[in-house]
C-alpha cells in the first residue's frame, strides 16, 4: 500500500497510537516530575551544566512508561514482533532501572557500562547463536555502535528539548521506513516512541521544568540502536540511512570525545564542551540552539536520507559527505567558540 495514500484504517491506527502515547507520555512525565521532587532528585547548576537553576531530573521515566504501556496496548490488537518483547524490552527495562538509580544517586561508570554491554549482547546474540568469524567481527562492530549510541544520546541530553525533539525526528523517520517496507507493527512502535517524546517536551521546552535524565536518555539511545539493527536485518533501511538519522548527534558527541581524548583529558567524565553547550555558554538561548539543530535535520539530513534511499549505490557516499560536512562545521565552531564553555551560562 502506498504510504502517501495509506487508507483510513492505517491513518486511524497511526493517529490513535500517536495521541495515546503523547497524552500518556505527558501525564506520566508530570507524575515522574513529582516523584523526582519527592525523592530529592534535583540537578544543581554548575560548570558542567547548561542551566543556572536547580531542576528536578528523571522526568523521562514517564516517557519510558508511555512507550511500554503503548506497546502493550498495540499488542492487544496487532501482534508485535518477537524481537520487541524478547530482544528489546528486557534491555529497555534494565537500562531504565539503572538510569533511575543513577538519577537519584550516581552509580559507577563500570556498572552502567556493564549493563549497556549486557543488553546489547542480549539483543544481537539471542537467536543468532551461530556466528562465523565474519559474523563475529560484525557483532563486535554492532555491539560497539549500540553502546556508543546509548552514551552519545545521553551526552546530548543537556539542553532544553534537545533529546526530546531528536526522539520525535528519529522516531517518525524510522516509522516511515518500517511502514514502507511492510513492518507495520514496528512502524507503530517507532511512532509511539516519537509521540512519547513529544508528550514529554512541554515539561522540558522552552523552559525546563524537569530534565529527561539517564532513566530515559540511555534507553532511547538503545531503542533507536535496536530499531536500526532490526531495520538493517529485515532490509527496511540501510546502514547509511541509520547513520544519517542520528548524524547530528553522532558528529557532535563523537568529535568532542575524540578531541578531549587527544588533549589528554578524562574523556569519560561529565563536561560542557559539546558545540551546543558552548553556543549556550556564548549567549545563545536553548530555543535558538534547538532550532539550528532541528533545521539541520529537516534541511540537510532529510534530503540526504531520500538520496540514500533512492540511490542505494551512493548511500554510503552520501552519508560520508554529510558527516564530513558536519565535521568541518564542528571544527569551525571550535575555532570560533573555543574549546571550553568559559562564558557565563544562561
Amino acid at each position: 500500500m502506498d504510504w502517501l495514500s495509506p487508507g483510513w484504517p492505517v491513518i486511524y491506527s497511526w493517529v490513535a497510537v500517536a495521541v495515546f502515547a503523547a497524552i500518556l507520555g505527558f501525564l506520566a512525565s508530570l507524575k515522574a516530575t513529582s516523584l523526582a521532587e519527592n525523592f530529592g532528585m534535583i540537578a544543581q547548576p554548575g560548570e558542567r551544566q547548561s542551566h543556572t537553576r536547580a531542576t528536578p531530573t528523571g522526568g523521562g521515566f514517564g516517557l519510558v512508561v508511555s512507550i511500554v504501556v503503548t506497546a502493550i496496548a498495540i499488542e492487544l490488537v496487532l501482534p508485535l514482533p518477537v524481537f520487541w518483547w524478547q530482544n528489546m524490552m528486557p534491555g529497555i527495562l534494565a537500562l531504565a532501572f539503572v538510569g533511575w538509580l543513577d538519577d537519584r544517586k550516581p552509580v559507577s561508570a563500570l556498572l552502567r557500562l556493564s549493563v549497556q554491554l549486557a543488553v546489547s549482547l542480549w539483543l544481537i546474540g539471542y537467536g543468532w547463536l551461530q556466528f562465523s568469524p565474519v559474523h563475529a567481527g560484525l557483532a563486535v562492530v554492532v555491539l560497539f555502535a549500540m553502546v556508543w549510541l546509548m552514551n552519545l544520546y545521553n551526552f546530548m541530553d543537556g539542553s532544553n528539548g534537545m533529546a526530546g525533539f531528536q526522539g520525535v525526528f528519529a522516531g517518525v523517520v524510522t516509522a516511515v521506513f518500517f511502514h514502507l517496507h511492510g513492518q507495520g507493527a514496528m512502524a507503530l512502535l517507532a511512532l509511539a516512541v516519537a509521540a512519547a517524546c513529544a508528550g514529554f517536551l512541554p515539561l522540558n521546552f522552552p523552559r525546563a521544568r524537569v530534565f529527561m535524565g539517564d532513566v530515559a536518555s540511555v534507553p532511547l539511545g538503545f531503542i533507536f540502536a535496536s530499531f536500526f539493527v532490526y531495520g538493517i536485518w529485515v532490509d527496511a533501511m540501510s546502514p547509511a540511512v541509520s547513520i544519517l538519522i542520528m548524524s547530528v548527534f553522532i558528529t557532535d558527541a563523537s568529535l568532542t570525545l575524540l578531541a578531549r581524548a587527544f588533549r589528554g583529558e578524562r574523556w569519560y567524565t561529565a563536561h560542557a564542551q559539546h558545540v551546543y553547550q558552548r553556543l549556550i555558554a556564548h549567549g545563545w538561548s536553548h530555543s535558538r540552539v534547538l532550532l539550528i539543530y532541528q533545521a539541520i535535520n529537516v534541511i540537510v539530513i532529510l534530503p540526504a536520507i531520500i538520496v540514500a534511499q533512492q540511490y542505494p549505490r551512493y548511500a554510503l557516499l552520501t552519508a560520508g559527505m554529510v558527516l564530513s560536512g558536519f565535521g568541518a562545521c564542528w571544527y569551525l565552531a571550535n575555532r570560533r567558540l573555543g574549546t571550553m564553555a568559559t562564558v557565563q551560562l544562561r
